[in-house]
């Protein structure tokens, strides 16, 4: 693994050692070099299948508005070459379960237009800003229950000094509990499912496997007990008629072409909404209170004036970039700032990058507030696949922010942010101990 004492080069430079990413945080100096001296770059390195690294803003914005030319079909998202395995693996199980060939999308994001927009079609106006602005009190009643709680956890530890872990006792609140009752799932099972979140995202990090198991049969183990869950709830769904407005509802009852969707497509679908529901949205809320105690003269601004909530989310965003890559596949030799990319090379685009690129964002290393324009691309590069709950991210968050104004002040960073482990896809953010402190 690279030391960051090291002069950091085109030859030498590592952007995907997970462990990197746990112990130092993002490859910030990696990528400014790509984007100064290389920002379309071949890489190769052992242990994965080498690739075209984007990061300038303008190129991932170019690939993102092109899907006839770089295609979500054949690889949604960089891995190792012994996590691309598990993936071909899992689909010819889930091929020989359900039918169908291991080549069938898993579910909507591995389609290209016009599939894509079809089945995106069946939930999208549970999304859009006129759904959330109806759903904005019941989320602002939810996040004063939250942190309420939270508080008087922390009051609780004031006297012995003991801290609290900020992303289980309130990140992850609001983010389930608003998918979970969009799809009505009892409030019981919440915490499955974000147990079941979390365990799959980060079936690499030892503490989620069991004895015995490695990252396969942790992934394998979540992902049944998961699909079995939603397999029951789609029958007892059936069994009620599925009438509902919820999104389990609506799917079970969706047909695309005239025809109803199968088990499988069910199944992924849902969990699909269920997992990007919650895991971005409480890594977002946790990075940027991280950002805000780290960053006192911001959170004064905010305090004193609480109308920059809306600018604060978005600035938020751009900095915590928790999605970090995303990949396609070339489908037509092309050219990107006169590198020629063959047809079927991988691309893969490092939002992160983007969100710091110096041609977009005035002083991108700093952390401010009211930025704006904020041109980020924290909910990928736009085009056909922006992210599908983008406008329920942006709720959550400023809901869960107003809420929190009142304690902010009076909490402090008690000891660093602890890291999912080996997850190259979102910068999961595993614990962050903070403490209650009048006068902080």
């Amino acid at each position: 693994m690279v030391q960051l004492a090291e002069p950091i080069t085109l030859e030498n430079l590592d952007i995907t050692d997970t462990a990197r990413y746990v112990e130092h945080g993002y490859p910030w100096r990696e990528w400014d070099l790509l984007r100064r001296e290389a920002p379309v770059f071949w890489y190769e390195r052992p242990g994965f299948e080498p690739f075209w690294a984007i990061t300038k803003h303008a190129d991932i914005g170019h690939v993102s508005r092109n899907p006839q030319l770089f295609s979500n079909t054949q690889r949604l998202r960089l891995d190792s070459i012994e996590g691309v395995e598990i993936l071909e693996r899992s689909r010819e199980r889930n091929a020989r379960r359900y039918g169908g060939s291991p080549s069938d999308p898993p579910d909507f994001i591995f389609m290209d237009p016009p599939e894509h927009r079809e089945y995106r079609a069946l939930t999208s106006k549970s999304f859009t800003p006129r759904a959330m602005a109806g759903l904005e009190q019941h989320f602002r009643e939810m996040s004063g229950e939250f942190v309420a709680a939270f508080a008087r956890g922390l009051a609780e530890r004031f006297g012995a000094g003991e801290p609290l872990d900020f992303v289980h006792e309130l990140a992850a609140r609001l983010p389930v509990a608003a998918i979970c009752e969009m799809a009505a799932i009892p409030r019981a099972d919440w915490e499955k499912i974000f147990h079941w979140t979390e365990i799959l995202i980060g079936a690499g990090d030892p503490e989620y496997q069991r004895p015995g198991e490695d990252r396969e049969t942790t992934a394998r183990r979540a992902s049944g007990e998961w699909k079995a869950y939603t397999s029951a709830l789609i029958e007892r769904r059936r069994d009620e008629g599925a009438t509902g407005n919820d999104l389990v509802s609506m799917l079970v009852r969706a047909e695309v072409e005239g025809e109803p969707l199968n088990e499988r497509e069910l199944i992924n679908y849902i969990n699909l909404l269920l997992a990007a529901g919650n895991e971005t949205t409480r890594n977002a809320t946790t990075g940027g209170v991280q950002a805000l105690l780290q960053h006192p003269g911001e959170l004064r601004k905010l305090i004193e004036n609480p109308a920059l909530v809306d600018t604060a989310v978005e600035e938020i965003l751009r900095w915590t970039s928790i999605v970090i890559q995303f990949a396609r596949t070339c489908m037509e030799d092309t050219e990107i700032r006169g590198q020629r990319i063959r047809k079927g090379e991988t691309v893969a685009m490092w939002y992160p990058s983007a969100n710091r690129d110096e041609e977009v964002f005035d002083d991108p290393y700093r952390f401010d507030i009211t930025r704006d324009p904020n041109p980020h691309f924290a909910f990928g590069g736009y085009g056909e696949h922006f992210c599908l709950g983008a406008n329920l991210a942006r709720w959550e968050l400023r809901v869960m922010l107003r809420a929190l104004l009142p304690l902010l002040p009076d909490l402090e960073l008690a000891g660093p942010a602890e890291m999912v482990a080996l997850s190259l896809h979102v910068g999961g953010i595993k614990r962050l101990p903070v403490r209650y402190r009048p006068g902080a």
